[in-house]
């Protein structure tokens, strides 16, 4: 259950996507066609159709990273599994953005730990629990 102050994990997106000056598009493209970011225009565009285990909350934090990131290209495709470093790193940011929400300031970070597998589940991360598991261990810090 979240624990933000935003009713919902879109309305907190869209106000990151609306404090950065991000365009949001959906298009409804194919199955293959992955999301994808312009970094020069700073639009993100989400195939509602791409099929993807990842959930459209996840997709959407993962390419906010990419605009938020020092490490800009032209355009980006939507790839969590690849081992690319600006993907890993949008991976990671974009489960911490969804932490952001997911769990309070006043939660320490062994109740985030022992809360860890519900994040997961409900952002559909199970692919890249061990980013998740980095971004929220308690022993190590970022």
């Amino acid at each position: 259950m979240p624990m933000c102050a935003h009713t919902t994990v879109l309305d907190y997106l869209e106000e990151i996507i609306q404090i950065n000056h991000i365009t949001l598009i959906h298009v409804s493209g194919t199955i293959y066609d992955p999301d994808v970011v312009n970094s020069q225009k700073r639009v993100i565009i989400i195939n509602r159709s791409f099929q993807t285990s990842f959930s459209y909350y996840f997709r959407i934090a993962h390419e906010i990273s990419h605009l938020l990131s020092d490490r800009q290209h032209d355009t980006y495709n939507f790839s969590q599994l690849s081992k690319s470093t600006a993907e890993r790193q949008a991976n990671l940011q974009g489960i911490k953005i969804l932490a952001d929400y997911y769990f309070t300031d006043e939660q320490s970070q062994k109740a985030c730990w022992e809360r860890r597998f519900a994040f997961i589940e409900t952002f559909k991360l199970g692919p890249l629990t061990h980013l998740v598991e980095k971004v929220l261990n308690p022993i190590k810090k970022q």
